[in-house]
């Protein structure tokens, strides 16, 4: 994504608060490109500035990806594996991404929908997944929501103790710039926590 594009969703979020917040999110959950866990830092720095406020924007960022994250699993229950990858092109979802997630799923369980919500392009598919391999409703939801509440949480509050930084660096940098920059840092630190994590497990067993 562009930086002016970027720049836009900061505007919108900043301007129009927790409305669209809970709109853009739905939207980047279900599929499009949209940098979401570099809005979600934006939205941290807005709480840090006083823009917007720690809680409401929370609830606003958990409803958005509950939301999304439930069209997706709906997705898979009532259209199906071929109308999927017929349309799932124009979201970069082919046979062998979902044939991926299915692999996950089946080996790790609901853990693949908690954790996928930190791999950005990964955490639609295992909704649609769940939804095609006909996942119980309340067994999705359970590790779906507890999933967008701590991915939600984490990089909000992130973005808030990472305030006086952000706005320190975003002197000499475009703010899109600078949040994109969090961003991604955020994220690779926590796959690599992650994956640290998991080799450990594995090395042990």
């Amino acid at each position: 994504m562009t930086d002016i594009a970027d720049g836009l969703i900061v505007h919108l979020i900043q301007h129009y608060g927790y409305i669209s917040l809970t709109g853009i999110l739905v939207l980047g959950i279900v599929g499009l490109p949209l940098p979401d866990e570099t809005i979600l830092t934006a939205v941290g720095y807005f709480v840090y500035r006083g823009d917007l406020s720690y809680f409401p924007a929370l609830l606003a960022g958990i409803t958005g990806g509950a939301i999304g994250i439930t069209l997706s699993y709906l997705v898979g229950v009532f259209v199906g594996r071929p109308l999927v990858l017929r349309f799932g092109r124009f979201f970069h979802i082919t046979d062998r991404t979902l044939g991926r997630v299915e692999t996950y799923l089946a080996r790790y369980g609901t853990f693949t929908l908690f954790g996928g919500f930190f791999i950005p392009g990964i955490r639609h598919l295992t909704a649609i997944v769940a939804g095609l391999g006909g996942m119980s409703f309340p067994r999705f939801a359970l590790a779906a929501y507890a999933g967008v509440c701590v991915w939600v949480t984490v990089f909000i509050t992130l973005g808030r103790f990472a305030g006086p930084q952000i706005a320190l660096v975003a002197d000499n940098l475009p703010m899109p710039v600078v949040l994109s920059l969090l961003g991604v840092s955020l994220f690779l630190m926590l796959c690599s926590l992650i994956g640290w994590k998991s080799w450990k497990r594995r090395y042990r067993s």
